[in-house]
This record gives C-alpha cells, sequence and structure tokens, in this order.
C-alpha cells in the first residue's frame, strides 16, 4: 500500500467509526442556523429598538449597529460569531486528543503501532480526519441555514454565509491540532482537550470584553476571533485565514516530533 493510502486508510476507518457523531454536530448546528435564520423577521425590530436605547458599552459589544440590523448582521452576532466559534472547535480537539494520549489510556496504541504504520502516517490521519469532519459538519450547517433562511423568506447571500463558514473551518482545525500536539506530548487525553480549551474560551472572554471596555481593546490583537473579522458581510479574513493555516503546519509537523520521539506505554 503506498503512503497516500495508508493515511487515507485511517482517514476512512475514522470517518466511519464518526459519522453517528459527525451527522449529529451538522444537524445540530444546521437546526441552530435554521432556527436564527427564521427568527430573523420578528426579532430584529425588537433587536433594533433595543440598541437605539442601550447604552454605549452594549451597542459597542453589539457591535456599533446603525440603522436597521441586515440579516447578515444578525447571524453574525447571534449564531457565527458566538455559538460556532466557541462549540465546534471541541469537535476535534476530542479527535486530536484521542490520536495519540486517548489510545494509549485505552491500551490500544501498541496495537495500532503493530501494524508496519510510520507514526508520521498516524499523526497526518488524524490531520485528515479533523479537516473532512470539519468541513462535513460546516455543510450541512450552511445547507440547513440556507435553506431555513429561503423558507423564511430572509435575504441572506448564500456566498455570505459560506464565507463566515469557510472563515471558521482553520480556527477549528488549529484548536485540534494543538489538541493533537498535546496528546504526543502528554499522556491524559483530558490535559490535551482542557488546554486548548481554556486558550480558546480564554480568547473569546478578551474579544467579548475588548468590545466594552476601552482598557481591555488592546489585548485583543491576541484572540483569533477579532482576526476573524466579519466574513458574514463579505470582509474574508485572508490573512488571519492563511495564518492559521501556517499554524496548523506548525503544530502538526511538532506533534511528528513528538509522538516520533516518545515511548508508547501500555
Amino acid at each position: 500500500m503506498t503512503r497516500l493510502g495508508q493515511v487515507w486508510t485511517i482517514i476512512s476507518h475514522q470517518l466511519r467509526s464518526r459519522w453517528r457523531s459527525l451527522t449529529i454536530w451538522g444537524v445540530a448546528l444546521g437546526a441552530l442556523g435554521a432556527l436564527y435564520a427564521a427568527l430573523y423577521p420578528s426579532m430584529s425590530k425588537l433587536l433594533e429598538e433595543y440598541v437605539q436605547q442601550a447604552p454605549e458599552s452594549m451597542q459597542r459589544w453589539l457591535g456599533d449597529i446603525q440603522g436597521p440590523i441586515s440579516p447578515e448582521q444578525w447571524m453574525g452576532m447571534e449564531f457565527l460569531n458566538l455559538l460556532v466559534p466557541v462549540a465546534l472547535p471541541f469537535l476535534v480537539m476530542l479527535i486530536g486528543a484521542r490520536t495519540i494520549a486517548g489510545n494509549e489510556e485505552r491500551k490500544t496504541l501498541d496495537l495500532l503501532l503493530a501494524n508496519p504504520l510510520p507514526r508520521l502516517r498516524v499523526v497526518l490521519g488524524a490531520v485528515g480526519t479533523m479537516a473532512i469532519s470539519l468541513a462535513g459538519v460546516l455543510v450541512v450547517t450552511w445547507l440547513l441555514t440556507y435553506i431555513a433562511s429561503a423558507i423564511a423568506q430572509v435575504d441572506l447571500p448564500p456566498g455570505h454565509l459560506a464565507m463566515s463558514l469557510v472563515a471558521l473551518w482553520p480556527m477549528c482545525l488549529l484548536f485540534g491540532t494543538f489538541a493533537l500536539l498535546l496528546s504526543a506530548l502528554v499522556r491524559r487525553a483530558s490535559v490535551a482537550v482542557a488546554v486548548p480549551a481554556a486558550v480558546l474560551i480564554a480568547m473569546y472572554v478578551i474579544q467579548t470584553l475588548s468590545q466594552v471596555s476601552k482598557t481591555i481593546e488592546p489585548a485583543r490583537v491576541v484572540s483569533l476571533f477579532y482576526h476573524l473579522g466579519k466574513p458574514i458581510e463579505g470582509d474574508f479574513p485572508w490573512t488571519a485565514v492563511l495564518a492559521m493555516l501556517a499554524a496548523v503546519c506548525i503544530l502538526a509537523g511538532g506533534a511528528v516530533e513528538a509522538f516520533s520521539r516518545r515511548d508508547v506505554y501500555t
């Protein structure tokens, strides 16, 4: 079997074993997106009135919205800037953490490596699994959200919706690869999930507080949420996306090096 064939065998096996959970993730996020899209006609006017009467700090937190709230602003504020980028990274963090540390805890890692399978391909298979899993969940989310917006007669451009979800793909993959690196460094899957999760939450809190506090505003540059911008409104963050993809490659390389150097305990 060729090298790519071995990697694809790992990926396809992982995808087959996870298809139920991936379907649940896609349908759940897609259903939430559909709900938010369907609520726009009734909630947008109420939110607009609230913004006009809200204090300055709350207006900053809501994004300094001026005039009528567009479908793009509504979806970005309630769904794409809050729920998806916080929840979805946990899908791939679990995959990354279980690839090495999780299998070692379950006493199955030595069985896997007993095959003529270089450790490099185990890591590449994990990264490929995370990338394809994310893409599948995001496609289902886009499809269900767009169908709901069309049924509710909400003028939500499908291209802008797609761009906002595509921009989240490298960010989520970055946290999954971070968990994979920790999985190669430590022997506890829980630690490999907890550390990236803490970083994710800290970045979200910093971004949120920077919108209401001018004192904290300079610190927002350390948050990936800030660098993602507002792709739902047509401003795709090319620089941030390319930088995050480069970081994914670096973290994956670090995971290969760390996994190649460590012993496997059973």
